[in-house]
């Protein structure tokens, strides 16, 4: 599933940051993937994706609400 439609990054793509480049923000995702944020509104699901990559680790499951259902949002980078 897309993340982030501006840059045609998918939740593998998150992923494969967060693993393999240390990544834990949204900002360093796009780094990563040497690309920039656009419009922003991926920045939620991302973060989201970052929580569930730590929680997770390596594992394939899809089940984000479930990791996130007790973790306090976080403000705009």
């Amino acid at each position: 599933m897309y993340v982030c439609i501006c840059n045609a990054l998918k939740e593998k793509d998150v992923r494969r940051a967060a693993e393999e480049g240390g990544a834990t923000r949204p900002a360093e995702v796009f780094r990563f993937h040497g690309c920039a944020p656009q419009c922003g509104k991926c920045a939620c699901h991302m973060r989201a994706e970052l929580r569930q990559a730590k929680t997770c680790g390596n594992c394939d499951c899809d089940d984000a609400a479930a990791v996130t259902a007790n973790v306090e949002p976080i403000a705009a980078e």
